[in-house]
């Protein structure tokens, strides 16, 4: 889980003290759950610097915004990868369609 560092800057040691709220939800899980929650988690920590910008005392809603921003560039990667996927598949059809037997001599 996450540790607390004695040198941190204040919205760091306010985000890890978030972070550490959460500690008991995040161990009542179970498998899979329990090591995505946490790399969920950990992920929050690449975002402190616009947690600071945030001007936010309580920080369970940048923690959110934190948690959801990396979600969604990891979506915005999946669907280029489905995109480009679906696009091989396309054109390895149409490929096929003039490679038919019939047209074949």
């Amino acid at each position: 889980m996450v540790t607390m560092i004695d040198n941190e800057q204040p919205t760091v040691r306010l985000l890890r003290q978030e972070l550490e709220s959460w500690k008991g939800f995040v161990e009542a899980l179970k498998g899979d759950d329990k090591k995505v929650a946490q790399e969920m988690m950990d992920a929050c920590l690449k975002y402190v610097e616009a947690i600071e910008q945030s001007g936010k005392f309580y920080l369970t809603e940048p923690f959110f915004l934190s948690i959801l921003l990396d979600q969604q560039k990891k979506i915005k990667v999946f669907d280029g990868e489905l995109e480009r996927m679906q696009k091989e598949v396309d054109d390895w059809k149409k490929a096929s369609r003039t490679h038919t037997p019939d047209t074949i001599n």
